[in-house]
C-alpha cells in the first residue's frame, strides 16, 4: 500500500499547531519548557497537629498565622519556635474591626517597627492592613491604612509597590484574558497595562479557570502567578515587561480550553500553591484530575525556580501536603496535611538552598 508521508507530515503539523493555538499565551508568547535535573526528597518532622478547621498557613518574622474559616475568629496566631499559640484574632462579621471571610494576605510590612499584613476586599474598596503588633497587644484587630482602588474592576489581587503605586491584576471578563497594570495612588489613574495572560477560552461561564496562586516580589519588582488549571508559571516583570516569561515542566499539555471543556472531576489541577523563599520560588506541583486530587495521598512535589524562570531543583516529601509555607530566618518549610497536621522540613539538607539566606 502506498502512503502519502507528506499528507501525514501535514495532518501531524495540522494538530500540534492547533494544540499550540489552544494554549494561552503570557505576554504573547507561549510557555518555555524547562527540566529539573536535581531532586531531593524531604524528611519531616510533624510539630503540630490542630483540629480547628485549618485552610492554611502563613509564616512571617517569629509568628505563624493559621487561617480557620470554619471558626468564629478567622486567625490564630501561634509563636513558630516553641509552637505555642499567642492568640486568635479577627473575628468572623461586619464590623470595623471584624471580616466576614478569610482573605490570604498579599504580602508582610514593618511600619515603625509594627508587623502589618496586608489584606485586598472590594468591599474595603482596595488594600487595607491588619496591625498585628497593635492587635496582638489590644486584643482585637486594628486595621488601617486603605488604598483606595475603587476605580478598578474585578481585581485578583493588588500589591502595593511603592507609597504611590500599586499593582493590579484584574481581570477581563469580556475578554477573557488578565491584565496587569501599574496604578498611581495620588493621581489616581492607570500608568501601565498589559494583557499578560490570553487565556483562549471561549465562555464567561469558566473564567474561574484563570485562577492562580501569586506571590510578588517588592524588590524585584517581579510578579509571579502558578496556574491552577493550567500547566505553567507565569513571571512579570514590572520594570522591563518584555523580559517576562512563563515556564512548564511539560510540553504539549492539555490547554486551558481543552481543560475547561472536561467535566469537573476530570479536569486537571497543576500548580495549588506557590511561596518566595531564599530570593527563589518554590510552587506545589499537583498534576492529577480534581478527583484523584481530592480523594488521593500522592506526596507532595514542589518546583523550586528563580526569578528569571531558571529551574533549581524538584522536592519530593512523603506527605500530601495542601499548602506550605517557608520561614526565611531558620530555613525551614513547613507543610499542611489534610489531617491538618504540621510538618517540618529543613532546607538546609538541600545544596542548593542551604544557608543561601
Amino acid at each position: 500500500m502506498k502512503i502519502n508521508y507528506h499528507w501525514e507530515v501535514s495532518l501531524i503539523l495540522a494538530i500540534s499547531s492547533c494544540q499550540i493555538e489552544n494554549h494561552p499565551t503570557f505576554m504573547g508568547s507561549p510557555s518555555k519548557q524547562i527540566e529539573f535535573e536535581k531532586s531531593y526528597s524531604l524528611d519531616g518532622e510533624k510539630i503540630l497537629e490542630e483540629s480547628i478547621g485549618v485552610d492554611n498557613l502563613h509564616i512571617v518574622d517569629s509568628i505563624l498565622i493559621f487561617s480557620t474559616p470554619a471558626l468564629d475568629t478567622l486567625y490564630q496566631i501561634y509563636a513558630i519556635n516553641q509552637l505555642d499559640k499567642i492568640r486568635s484574632l479577627v473575628k468572623k462579621g461586619d464590623g470595623p474591626s471584624e471580616l466576614n471571610q478569610v482573605l490570604k494576605p498579599l504580602y508582610f510590612t514593618k511600619k515603625n517597627n509594627e508587623l502589618l499584613i496586608s489584606f485586598y476586599n472590594k468591599a474595603r474598596l482596595g488594600i487595607f492592613h491588619l496591625n498585628i503588633s497593635k492587635s496582638l497587644h489590644k486584643g482585637f484587630a486594628v486595621f488601617q491604612d486603605t488604598i483606595n482602588l475603587e476605580g478598578y474592576s474585578e481585581i485578583y489581587r493588588a500589591y502595593q509597590i511603592n507609597m504611590k503605586e500599586v499593582f493590579v491584576d484584574n481581570l477581563d471578563f469580556i475578554n477573557l484574558n488578565q491584565i496587569y497594570s501599574t496604578y498611581n495612588i495620588e493621581e489616581k489613574q492607570t500608568l501601565t497595562a498589559d494583557t499578560a495572560i490570553t487565556s483562549k477560552l471561549q465562555s464567561q461561564s469558566d473564567i474561574y479557570m484563570m485562577a492562580t496562586c501569586t506571590i510578588f516580589n517588592k524588590e524585584l519588582k517581579k510578579y509571579a502567578s502558578g496556574m491552577i488549571f493550567q500547566d505553567q508559571i507565569n513571571i512579570y516583570d514590572l520594570k522591563i515587561p518584555e523580559n517576562s516569561l512563563s515556564v512548564s515542566p511539560h510540553k504539549n499539555t492539555a490547554s486551558l480550553l481543552e481543560n475547561a471543556q472536561t467535566i469537573m472531576p476530570l479536569k486537571k489541577e497543576y500548580y495549588v500553591d506557590i511561596r518566595e523563599g531564599q530570593s527563589k520560588i518554590f510552587a506545589l506541583y499537583v498534576n492529577q484530575t480534581r478527583k484523584d486530587w481530592a480523594t488521593g495521598d500522592k506526596p507532595a512535589e514542589i518546583h523550586v525556580i528563580d526569578w528569571n524562570g531558571k529551574p533549581i531543583c524538584k522536592l519530593t516529601t512523603k506527605e500530601k501536603l495542601l499548602h506550605f509555607d517557608i520561614d526565611k530566618e531558620n530555613n525551614q518549610f513547613y507543610g499542611l496535611t489534610e489531617k491538618q497536621e504540621v510538618i517540618k522540613y529543613d532546607l538546609n539538607q538541600i545544596p542548593e538552598l542551604a544557608n543561601h539566606l
